[in-house]
């Protein structure tokens, strides 16, 4: 045995395991620690729009995962029990689901190999395998570049839609006003304050009359409703602004959510309203030749006062209504004028297929109030597409939007 060399030959089985554990612990790990941070809006501000990002990126990552444990930890109001443990347990469940899907696809090219190789077997079978395979993987590249495009390009790319809405009676002084709409901003983990900023400048660049605001300001943690509202104090427009809340903001804290407009000098209308002239947006002591600018409360969360938002009015006076759910259209009694109702809420779906629509509708009435200029029982309704992201940090086919709205002096109706 004297002057022989002895090599240790380690099993391949238990290399190939310590890499893959490792491999596992590393993406798993940065998956936690980029939910962690972001969700937690721990990281510096001027970290915060690569953050977001990368938050975006590991969000559809932990999809699946978190898809699965959803109903286990889900409470009202788009908020988890235990969300440390939620954030673990999907993080690091990620890898191990995405690995077992490869696997199984390695299994199943493993498997058309044997049988192609039968005895028996024809060369027509082995190119239908090379078919196979190209198809596999034109589609894989398809769907990253599909998901990259939705996940980090048109969430940026902010349109200004244009409406020209005829209002009956419509004071001859009012003719031409323009109202600038701003909905459903989401500040949270999936959007960044500087996203919410270029989006301010370019409606401040409009240079409307008026900037209304039909809720959803905040998403999924409190930590965004100081941020989140105080940088929509930026918005500047001739008369002022005025807004709603949305139902995301009262799963986040309605009172702080309203303590912060309040700090941002914003006057929220929510069964309350505004009686607006050339010169002013002013109370109804002080009103001349006017149109209402009246707001509801959500309706998923809050009441509906149409009575208090509208009641008292002479039915000479046009009103616009602001109401973050379009659905509340379809609530509006018939003893009350409405010209014009603003909403947001569904955000076109956040994914529309061409010729088939969004497949995915917040509403009661399906594609009836998905965006744009819709037809309501009482009174036309414009639905903001909304400029944020909820549910899936994606948007596909609806890109974010500011609305553009000229009142006009309705040609064929009196007044």
């Amino acid at each position: 045995m004297n002057g022989m060399r002895v090599e240790t030959v380690r099993h391949p089985m238990k290399w190939l395991g310590r890499k893959w554990l490792g491999t596992w612990f590393l993406v798993g790990g940065l998956l936690w620690a980029v939910t962690v941070v972001t969700e937690g809006f721990l990281a510096p501000a001027r970290w915060e729009p690569m953050g977001r990002l990368a938050y975006r990126t590991a969000y559809l990552v932990r999809l699946p995962v978190i898809s699965i444990l959803d109903p286990v930890f889900r409470i009202p109001g788009h908020h988890r029990r235990l969300p440390a443990v939620f954030q673990f347990l999907t993080a690091f469940g990620a890898p191990l689901f995405w690995a077992g899907g490869v696997w199984g696809c390695g299994v199943m090219v493993r498997r058309w190999d044997e049988w192609r190789r039968r005895p028996g077997a024809t060369p027509s079978r082995d190119e239908g395998r090379r078919r196979f395979l190209r198809f596999s993987g034109g589609a894989g590249v398809l769907g990253v570049g599909l998901t990259s495009y939705a996940t980090l390009v048109e969430p940026q790319r902010t349109q200004v839609r244009r409406f020209t809405a005829p209002i009956r009676n419509l004071p001859p002084s009012l003719e031409g006003l323009r109202i600038v709409q701003v909905s459903d901003t989401h500040y949270g983990p999936f959007i960044s304050l500087e996203y919410l900023r270029s989006v301010i400048r370019q409606a401040n660049a409009l240079a409307a009359d008026l900037i209304v605001l039909t809720g959803d300001y905040v998403h999924r943690t409190p930590a965004a409703i100081r941020p989140g509202v105080g940088v929509l104090k930026e918005l500047q427009a001739r008369l002022g602004v005025v807004g709603v809340l949305g139902n995301h903001d009262h799963w986040e804290g309605a009172q702080a959510v309203r303590d912060a407009f309040a700090q941002a000098g914003i006057p929220l209308l929510d069964n309350r309203r505004r009686l607006l002239n050339r010169d002013s947006l002013r109370s109804e002591a002080d009103a001349g030749e006017v149109i209402g600018i009246c707001g509801v409360g959500d309706l998923w969360e809050d009441q509906v006062r149409f009575d208090q938002a509208l009641g008292g009015l002479p039915d000479s006076v046009p009103r616009i209504l602001l109401a973050h759910n379009p659905d509340t259209a379809e609530r509006i009694p018939g003893e009350f004028r409405v010209d014009l109702m603003l909403s947001g809420h569904t955000h076109g779906g956040q994914i529309c297929f061409p010729g088939y629509g969004a497949p995915v509708v917040p509403s009661a009435y399906g594609q009836r109030y998905a965006g744009g200029w819709c037809a309501g029982p009482r009174c036309p309704v414009i639905v903001s597409r909304g400029v944020g992201m909820a549910i899936l940090p994606v948007r596909f086919g609806v890109p974010p939007e500011i609305g553009e709205i000229t009142l006009t002096r309705a040609a064929d109706l009196p007044g």
